[in-house]
């Protein structure tokens, strides 16, 4: 039986001057951003009966010439994967989605660690160069990206982006697109990013947006918690163990049982 308590709160968010049950696309900058910041408020859509999914947006593979900097090898060693990293990465998104019991799209940009000069040189190279300035070669990946995610999106959807806490390269290329698609959007903060910038609101002019807020059940949380741990591979670099992870999220929930979302109050549609 489908949440319907959930439903009525719902109800304020609306696309194309309706209301009614809608399509949430939630755009991840990898595989695994939606979902660690998001799974709780995605179930919680997902189970009042709304149509939801998750687009990757930096999910494509390696290119095929790219010989991997070392930088790119320390990180496979980190997350205790080979050549075939992204093809784990998948695996490990797909395991998670299915848990939500969402489904998801991934664009072919690769991740930024991948993604090469016009020289074929490696963009970015250490943690520094992951969490600075986009590279200008990047922007030009801009304004494609922005299109093909506005033909993409059929309307009525609520389209849901990353504001960019911590400033991650990719996280700013997708939030980026998403602007220049001229579509509404809801924003979301990012996990675990917020847990390492407790001052993280002060980087961000929210006092212009309007919020709204998802309540995640215990039920909520439980499967949130279960799809944050099918990515293996990535939880090392944030979390000391699957206790500290359980912990950590615990906590968080305790204290903010449910998704805030953020929308430039000039974009909301008339009544």
């Amino acid at each position: 039986m489908k949440n319907e308590v959930n439903l009525l709160l719902l109800q304020p968010f609306q696309s194309c001057g309706k209301k009614h049950l809608m399509r949430w696309i939630f755009l991840s900058p990898h595989y695994d951003d939606a979902v660690f910041s998001c799974g709780g408020g995605i179930w919680e859509l997902q189970n009042a009966g709304e149509e939801v999914e998750v687009w990757t947006i930096c999910g494509g593979q390696p290119p095929s010439q790219a010989v991997l900097s070392s930088y790119v090898q320390q990180l496979h060693h980190r997350w205790g994967v080979g050549l075939e990293a992204v093809a784990q990465r998948q695996a490990e998104d797909a395991q998670a989605l299915k848990r939500l019991g969402v489904s998801g799209f991934s664009f072919s940009i690769p991740d930024c660690i991948y993604r090469l000069s016009s020289s074929g040189q490696p963009l970015y190279t250490s943690d520094e160069a992951l969490f600075g300035e986009l590279h200008d070669h990047d922007r030009a990946l801009v304004e494609p990206l922005s299109k093909q995610i506005a033909q993409k999106t059929v309307c009525p959807s609520n389209l849901v982006c990353p504001l960019g806490v911590g400033n991650h390269v990719d996280h700013q290329l997708t939030r980026l697109a998403a602007e220049m698609s001229g579509l509404p959007l809801w924003y979301y903060a990012e996990i675990p990013y917020i847990f390492r910038h407790s001052d993280w609101q002060k980087d961000f002019f929210l006092s212009g947006y309007q919020t709204h807020s998802i309540p995640i059940s215990k039920a909520g949380f439980e499967y949130w918690l279960r799809s944050v741990l099918a990515y293996r591979s990535q939880l090392s670099t944030f979390w000391e163990s699957e206790d500290d992870l359980y912990q950590t999220f615990s906590a968080y929930w305790q204290a903010n049982p449910f998704l805030r979302l953020w929308q430039r109050a000039e974009s909301l549609p008339t009544q």
